[in-house]
């Protein structure tokens, strides 16, 4: 017989809900819950799909010792000594940590693995962080000292909306995390909101604005400096610039700004001046009332960081950070902050192989990883939901390097690439096993904390990655669970364990369920309760120092693309000849990055589409369907021709997350074009030809 149970969505941070139909223990089908006051009976082909990824032939079962199926006390008995070994025979560093994607929404799992990886008094802790984020976290540190602070976009507040190389319609949300998005912007623009999309592709989230700019990649910087310039001579909020601004900061600010002309974003973005002044013309016209909205197509270009800091910087010049009617901080319950020291933070440097490296938000780079390896600080790795086979610069020697190593743990849901390499394979349980909380807070558009017990039991030998940490730490020394067994735990009470530090009441999150505890929205508090000395620092040296060397018309990659989502791409816009195009990344409908949530959850080579301007195409000689290859100063890849032209002329969009010949991190580098603030890799806007392959 078959039975509704209700639950939420936790493949990104929009958290819909839903209503599981499950017959038994089989996972029947998936739908949107109506009754969900944040999604309204919403949800994407990939929560749709959470049936058949459930029972994907693909889905790790039983722990893994070299390669064969062994008991969980044989492989945990093994791991434990191997991590043991190598802490004693190289130092705590030797020991590394990469927490990725697939515990961002797993709550438990990052409390327990980050509380384990603590223990180990190693500094070589590395997340996906630095693979596509790192300028959102570093921009929020240098501004407010807090690197998760983030505003975000309240709909109901209509005003105006400039999305900066970013696709919500499909991705969404980055920063602001949103079910149903295209809903969201048709009534935010009902209600009087105005929507500019700037990208260099007509997007879905375009189709859905008042106006869209096809701006070149690489021009993000110009235009986004150029409208601070332009508020800060005639048009800032005065209150906001007394209150809350440091004179000093805005002295810098206007020397630093002088030069970004309307003529120089003009040329840089390929943008008439006429359409400019109708852009300031619209943030003038709504004083107050502005959201900026970034994507990864800017935070994994070469300025990343200087898109997301003068995102910042526009926003406090018109008043419109953490005041009614423009973009508010939550509060949040469980990871509230809390006021950071009055000095910039401290960056310590990067591990001893790669000196031309920083520390980011008290992490190594991800493209250090390799090098450790290779130099032989790292020798014991432990994965936690990720892939650094598809998401890292350079797979070949990637894979070289983690094969190489004494001990190579993967605790994930699935089958992959990397799992086939691992010494250890620890089957983590899958989102529709186990029970969890929303701790993605800081980035949701509806502030609550959601809760959800597990909808059916776990498979085989599964266990919540909790249990795997807590038992993991328990051999190597450090007790989790404060003398408590693992095994009489259940994923309820150690949840309840973090909502009883966090001051809340188990009962009550438990009893608000799916639909969550709702938390009201503030404003006037950021600068008040978390601020040092209660201004925003609006003027951090090295990204002055980095704006004044910054070449508006010669710097590539920029807004668009990056994996925001589905052809949010970009390119240089020259469409000259048959001469190099540049890459953008975009993520599929389907798909989070390697997983394939309609599929087999492999990463497969499944034929991810270069896509092209017809003008560019034509100069290539090649036709829709076709196969390419597409060549880097550093790999190459594989992918079928989508003649397009919705893409600017002289880009090349292609999917991100597969494996094998068809992995575009192939065209990357860890060490060219690394970003010397945010050990960030050039991924976004990065020079390629593309040919014909060969038949």
């Amino acid at each position: 017989m078959t039975e509704e149970r209700r639950s939420y969505c936790r493949i990104c941070a929009a958290s819909c809900g839903i209503v599981v139909t499950v017959d038994g223990e089989q996972v029947v089908g998936v739908r949107g819950d109506p009754d969900h006051p944040g999604s309204a009976g919403y949800t994407c082909p990939k929560g749709r799909a959470l049936g058949l990824f459930h029972h994907a032939p693909n889905r790790l079962d039983r722990p893994r010792l070299r390669g064969d199926d062994q008991p969980w006390d044989v492989v945990l008995d093994d791991l434990a000594a191997g991590l043991v070994d190598a802490r004693h025979a190289h130092g705590p560093d030797a020991v590394g940590f990469y927490l990725a994607t697939g515990f961002g929404f797993d709550s438990a799992a990052q409390v327990s693995s980050i509380t384990w990886f603590g223990a180990q008094r190693s500094r070589s802790l590395y997340t996906a962080a630095t693979v596509d984020n790192s300028p959102v976290l570093t921009a929020a540190e240098l501004v407010t000292g807090l690197p998760f602070l983030n505003p975000v976009w309240d709909p109901d507040q209509p005003g105006l909306l400039l999305a900066f190389g970013t696709n919500p319609a499909v991705s969404h949300g980055y920063g602001t995390s949103m079910p149903d998005p295209i809903t969201h912007l048709r009534r935010y623009r009902a209600r009087g909101g105005v929507v500019w999309v700037l990208d260099p592709r007509r997007s879905e989230t375009a189709a859905h604005a008042d106006r869209h700019l096809a701006v070149r990649p690489g021009s993000d910087t110009s235009v986004l400096a150029w409208l601070c310039r332009e508020l800060l001579a005639e048009g800032a909020d005065a209150s906001e610039v007394a209150e809350r601004c440091d004179p000093a900061d805005l002295v810098v600010l206007g020397d630093v700004l002088g030069p970004f002309t309307i003529e120089r974003a003009a040329a840089a973005s390929g943008i008439g001046v006429d359409e400019l002044d109708q852009l300031f013309a619209a943030v003038r016209a709504h004083p107050g009332r502005l959201a900026v909205m970034c994507g990864t197509g800017l935070t994994m270009s070469r300025d990343g960081i200087l898109a997301e800091w003068l995102r910042w910087v526009l926003l406090a010049l018109s008043g419109s950070l953490d005041h009614e009617g423009g973009m508010r901080f939550n509060r949040g319950t469980v990871s509230r902050p809390t006021r950071p020291p009055a000095t910039e933070p401290e960056r310590l440097p990067g591990p001893s192989s790669r000196p031309d490296l920083r520390t980011v938000i008290g992490q190594y780079p991800c493209v250090a990883m390799v090098d450790e390896i290779e130099a032989g600080n790292l020798r014991a790795l432990v994965v936690g939901g990720g892939n650094p086979l598809t998401a890292f610069p350079d797979p070949d020697r990637t894979r070289a390097a983690l094969a190489s190593l004494d001990v190579l743990a993967v605790v994930d849901v699935a089958d992959n690439e990397l799992t086939a390499l691992a010494t250890h394979v620890l089957p983590a349980t899958g989102q529709l096993e186990r029970a969890d909380l929303t701790l993605a807070e800081a980035v949701a558009m509806r502030s609550a904390l959601q809760y959800t017990a597990a909808v059916v039991p776990p498979v085989a030998e599964r266990r919540p990655a909790w249990w795997i940490f807590s038992q993991l730490g328990r051999r190597m020394g450090t007790d989790l669970l404060a003398g408590v067994d693992p095994d009489v735990l259940t994923d309820d009470l150690f949840l309840s364990g973090v909502l009883g530090h966090a001051g809340l009441d188990p009962a009550e999150v438990a009893a608000k369920g799916p639909h969550g505890l709702e938390v009201a929205h503030r404003y006037d508090w950021v600068a008040e309760e978390l601020l040092p000395d209660g201004r925003w620092r609006l003027a951090p040296a090295e990204l002055v120092a980095r704006l004044r060397s910054h070449d508006s018309v010669t710097t590539g990659g920029g807004g668009g693309g990056g994996g925001d989502g589905d052809g949010d791409g970009d390119g240089d816009g020259t469409g000259t000849g048959a001469g190099e195009l540049l890459l953008t990344n975009r993520r599929d409908v389907r798909r989070l990055n390697s997983l394939d949530y309609a599929g087999a959850p492999t990463g497969r080579v499944d034929g991810p589409q270069a896509r092209l301007h017809p003008t560019d195409a034509g100069a290539r000689a090649v036709v829709d369907g076709q196969q390419v290859r597409i060549t880097s100063a550093h790999g190459a890849v594989e992918a079928i021709v989508r003649v397009d032209d919705a893409i600017s002329a002289g880009t090349v969009s292609v999917n991100h997350g597969r494996g094998g010949a068809s992995n575009v991190a192939a065209l990357t580098s860890r060490t060219v074009d690394v970003d010397p603030i945010t050990g960030m890799p050039h991924a976004s806007g990065v020079a390629v030809e593309v040919t014909a392959a060969p038949a």
